[in-house]
């Protein structure tokens, strides 16, 4: 019986699903080591536009470039709500966490934070699993690498 998430995933987590996704596509790299990003990493205006990493600068394709600016779209209206302390965060939380069982608890306001590693796993096995009805690997998204 295929995997049931409780929570379906939002179109925000869709969407930055699709944005992480696609710099793995376009970089290489892997969750983990994007995870970390800035939005000052991301240099979308340049010519070609790229993403900075430590190891230097990746070239962005057309495409990546849309699918991250549409994320960039509604983090902004994530953020905005924090009233000018924006952390910079590339990847935030998209959901409020924490037990709806216990409204007494006092939550960060959403965007103040960095969206966990586990998070954003979780968030593409769940995107995935809907639009293919089977798990598949960030780095299958690639294809054969030529050597």
């Amino acid at each position: 019986m295929p995997y049931a998430d409780p929570r379906p995933p939002t179109n925000l987590t869709w969407i930055r699903t699709a944005a992480l996704a696609a710099l793995v596509a376009a970089t290489g790299r892997t969750i983990s080591e994007l995870a970390e990003l800035d939005v000052t990493d991301l240099r979308l205006t340049a010519q070609p536009p790229q993403l900075l990493l430590e190891d230097g600068p990746v070239e962005l394709d057309e495409d990546t470039v849309r699918t991250v600016r549409r994320w960039l779209r509604q983090r902004a209206a994530i953020t905005a709500r924090l009233e000018g302390s924006d952390p910079g965060y590339l990847w935030i939380p998209t959901k409020q966490p924490g037990n709806p069982r216990r409204p007494d608890t006092v939550l960060p306001p959403l965007g103040a934070r960095r969206a966990t590693v586990r998070a954003l796993h979780a968030a593409h096995r769940r995107l995935v699993l809907s639009l293919l009805g089977r798990p598949l690997r960030l780095g299958e998204l690639r294809g054969p690498q030529s050597s």
